[in-house]
């Protein structure tokens, strides 16, 4: 080993130290992005459990079918 290597650390580049709005927009688009994700596998789950709960408890009732079709057919004047 020479004199060279053991007194020079490895030469590594500077990184340029970011702004504070600079380092918030990144933190933003990380967790952004973080929270895409999640959505992403959070919401079929959800979705599945409800589903699963509502075939347990028995299916949906023809008759809140009925209201709802006649919802969707009337607008909200259904409720007045």
């Amino acid at each position: 080993m020479s004199d060279m290597d053991a007194q020079s650390p490895p030469n590594r580049p500077v990184r340029e130290k970011l702004s504070w709005g600079e380092q918030r927009d990144r933190r933003r688009r990380r967790r952004k992005a973080f929270e895409e994700v999640l959505g992403w596998i959070l919401v079929p789950i959800i979705l599945y459990v409800i589903w699963l709960l509502i075939q347990e408890a028995g299916g949906i009732p023809p008759e809140a079918i009925e209201f709802f079709k006649e919802l969707v057919a009337h607008g909200s004047t259904a409720l007045r």
